[in-house]
């Protein structure tokens, strides 16, 4: 049922073929690309040789020699994230004369090539759908008939009845399961500055971040950042300032196309400020909690495969400004470090997204 109906859909959209019995067999030449991330899907060879066996023929011949030239491309579409095969065909002339565009909801791209094999055979024969691979072509011998008796009148043979073209077929409405798509997962390791986290100019760090994108809704965003030590040498034990938290933030901003992607971010940052040093007295060591509200953008950018490139540029607001200080032998307080009302961190990132 479904290969029939893939038969009659694809000779309505190629209507500008037309068979006869006595013609010679159509040729075609074929030209198959994977794009980038579609590397594990079946190749030129391996379907062209896959086509020409339903065929029952060789059916690939030079560009110059064939009657018509097709032309497909399969890729990974980010949004909605499913496989994308295109075939287009082209006539002597070089015009083109149609195309099929078949689409898979499939984590493996090789599910798709009983489909891809089935619409370029149509391409080339209409009747390939009506012979399965590997069987005969050729039609039934008719079967012989006794002669009839000397004395019994000759009757005239009627020639058979004309076949009519079967109604077409309605496509089968997809099931629940291939109508949705897969949810959409990726991590990166991330290089940090940040400014008026710390005490100084600048602050470096290191972090991770993993992205979760489910197929309606907004995205999460979860990882952690550990800051450089910022040591404040002008104040008496030399104080050393450290930054360790992890985030969470839910992104309802997701806009992606062509292995691009940009998203905004609004979420929180839990973490611990400490305050140490090996000249520092112990009464005045202390680590006290941080928590920062966060809201981020960020570009993705996928280079090869699953392997993506990423920069974010966000701000931190503290829920408390935290007054570091001390007291010199004049009485006169010093302040040290004074939280900054809004910080500023930018992050390149590397990692890799799945599927």
């Amino acid at each position: 049922m479904r290969s029939a109906a893939l038969a009659l859909l694809v000779g309505a959209a190629l209507g500008t073929f037309v068979h006869r019995a006595d013609a010679a067999p159509r040729t075609s030449s074929l030209a198959w690309v994977r794009m980038p991330g579609a590397e594990g899907c079946v190749d030129a060879r391996t379907l062209a040789l896959a086509v020409e066996r339903r065929l029952g023929r060789t059916a690939f011949v030079p560009p110059t020699l064939g009657d018509v030239a097709i032309e497909g491309r399969i890729e990974r579409s980010p949004e909605p994230s499913v496989w994308r095969a295109t075939i287009r065909v082209f006539g002597a002339s070089g015009a083109a004369i149609g195309s099929r565009e078949l689409v898979a909801d499939q984590v493996d791209c090789r599910a798709m090539d009983d489909q891809l094999e089935l619409v370029i055979a149509l391409l080339i024969d209409p009747d390939a759908s009506l012979v399965p691979p590997g069987g005969p072509r050729n039609p039934a011998a008719p079967a012989a008939v006794a002669p009839p008796d000397a004395g019994a009148p000759v009757r005239p043979v009627q020639p058979p009845p004309r076949a009519t073209a079967a109604p077409a077929l309605p496509a089968c409405p997809p099931t629940p399961a291939a109508a949705s798509a897969p949810w959409r997962v990726g991590a990166a390791v991330e290089a940090v500055g940040g400014l008026g986290l710390v005490p100084g100019p600048a602050s470096v760090g290191l972090g991770i971040r993993a992205h979760l994108l489910p197929p309606r809704g907004p995205g999460f965003a979860l990882g952690g950042v550990v800051w450089a030590s910022a040591a404040v040498p002008s104040v008496p034990g030399s104080p050393e300032f450290s930054l360790a938290y992890g985030t969470l933030s839910v992104c309802p901003l997701e806009i992606a196309g062509g292995g691009t992607a940009l998203s905004g971010c609004l979420g929180a940052m839990v973490g611990a400020l400490r305050v140490e040093g090996p000249a520092l007295p112990s009464r005045f060591r202390h680590e006290r909690l941080a928590v920062d509200l966060s809201l981020d953008a960020r570009a993705r950018q996928r280079l090869a495969g699953p392997l993506f490139g990423a920069v974010g540029l966000g701000i931190a607001v503290p829920t408390v400004r935290d007054v570091y200080f001390y007291i010199d032998r004049d009485g006169t307080r010093r302040d040290v470090f004074h939280a900054s009302p809004v910080a500023a961190i930018l992050d390149l990132g590397l990692g890799l997204d799945l599927p």
